[in-house]
């Protein structure tokens, strides 16, 4: 049974509640100083970055960003305490506190604090992530942006127990926090284990079919190798016609939501429509003169634009029933659309095909577009060719993999799950000590 203090104070901090009696409370302004110590002539060169609540190098990071200069960048030496204060209503992310291990340069937007006697940083890092977890600096947002800034954040209460607490509670925290994300590591491993899986599964039936004693030719596609006996192959444009989006004038949308909302890129993700994310809808007039851009079940999404060289698009998504509760969808640009031309094509089993990665090579041998913005054109999609089995052998084939598929799913779920849930943990331990619910 965790151990407790003998007895408790109100902290006078409704989120915290009762802290140890022997503990201080005091100003953030009094235990930490604002690190301002700008980079002029560019002497530092490690350029820092946020990611997933640590502070690491960019040369050890994948971001895409690269300043053009690093003169008003802040200069940081470890144990300084970072905090991204902006734009706090526009999410409720946490992860936005960090301590900084190594010296480098950051971008000054966000908050550098030095902790001062009487804070240790190791104490400090699992007491402001704890404010983070618990949205406390949500709330001390200014501005249109609800940025947060030293100024205010300086009259805020802060949590100080003796120097000898704060180490142990900071070295306790550690190890646990390392088992955790131990734990929370071979989650995610064996989570890329299944995806990997998955798509082996479904690149063996879409490519090769489900019986492993089939005769095989020659396809006469280096690329695709060889197929089934009773397998053609043909460009998409054979098997589908295309419906491209409509450039609807932002000042035609309405103000509030409609029965008629229209589908952009953002809402188009690999067999899921984020209808959620940025909602875009239009009014019944504008509908009506959009009727030839009014989507039907069974059709293929795909997105045509995205960041030229990531492959970050050719999203492809089948639409079901599901996707048109109470509303009606109606295509953008950038977005397209596949049906099939007649019975003879299974849309599941193409909306699997497409996804294969021999495919997709082919598809972004075409990509154009500027340094950053790729682009697809339906001319150049409907180059690609594509695997045409029997229907019989379609129908079976995406009818075995929606079964497998969701089996795979469903083991990946349940590991989603566990990480989130060991995710919640750590932040309650995290919780816990800091604030002298549980003593070390």
């Amino acid at each position: 049974m965790a151990k407790t203090y003998d007895t408790y104070k109100d902290s006078g901090v409704a989120w915290i509640g009762e802290i140890p009696s022997g503990w201080k409370v005091g100003l953030v302004g009094r235990y930490f100083d604002e690190i301002k110590n700008p980079n002029t002539n560019q002497e530092e060169t490690n350029t820092l970055q946020f990611k997933m609540g640590n502070i690491i190098s960019k040369k050890d990071g994948d971001s895409k960003y690269n300043p053009e200069t690093i003169e008003a960048y802040n200069i940081v030496e470890p144990g300084t305490i970072m905090i991204n204060g902006l734009n706090l209503s526009f999410d409720l992310i946490s992860q936005r506190v960090a301590q900084v291990h190594e010296k480098g340069v950051i971008t000054s937007t966000y908050l550098a604090l030095k902790p001062t006697e009487g804070m240790k940083s190791d104490y400090a890092k699992y007491l402001l992530k704890a404010y983070d977890n618990n949205k406390a600096l949500h709330a001390m947002g200014r501005g249109l942006r609800a940025t947060l800034s030293y100024g205010i954040f300086r009259s805020e209460p802060v949590l100080v127990p003796s120097d000898n607490e704060q180490q142990s509670i900071a070295t306790f925290l550690d190890q646990k926090c390392s088992e955790i994300d131990s734990l929370i590591s071979l989650q995610e491993e064996m989570i890329s284990e299944l995806q990997a899986y998955k798509q082996s599964v479904i690149t063996e039936a879409v490519t090769k079919g489900l019986d492993p004693n089939a005769k095989m030719k020659d396809s006469g596609v280096e690329w695709i190798g060889e197929i089934p006996e009773g397998w053609k192959i043909v460009k998409i444009n054979r098997i589908f016609w295309f419906i491209g989006g409509f450039a609807f004038n932002s000042d035609k949308y309405a103000k509030d939501t409609t029965p008629h909302q229209v589908v952009r890129i953002g809402n188009v993700k690999n067999d899921f429509l984020k209808l959620d994310a940025s909602p875009v809808y239009i009014d019944k007039e504008v509908a009506h003169q959009a009727e030839k851009y009014k989507l039907q079940k069974d059709c293929i999404l795909f997105t045509m634009t995205g960041t030229k060289g990531k492959r970050d698009y050719f999203y492809t998504l089948l639409l079901k029933d599901e996707h048109f509760k109470e509303k009606e969808l109606y295509l953008n640009q950038r977005v397209g659309c596949f049906y099939p031309f007649n019975n003879l094509i299974d849309v599941r089993y193409y909306n699997y095909l497409l996804k294969d990665k021999h495919i997709l090579d082919s598809i972004f041998l075409y990509e154009t577009g500027t340094a950053n913005q790729g682009n697809l054109s339906i001319e150049s999609i409907n180059k690609t060719l594509l695997q045409f089995p029997p229907l019989s052998e379609q129908q079976a084939i995406a009818s075995y993999l929606d079964t497998k598929t969701q089996q795979i799913d469903s083991l990946i779920s349940l590991k989603q799950q566990k990480i989130a849930e060991l995710k919640d943990y750590k932040k309650s331990i995290i919780y816990e000590y800091v604030t002298g619910k549980k003593r070390v």
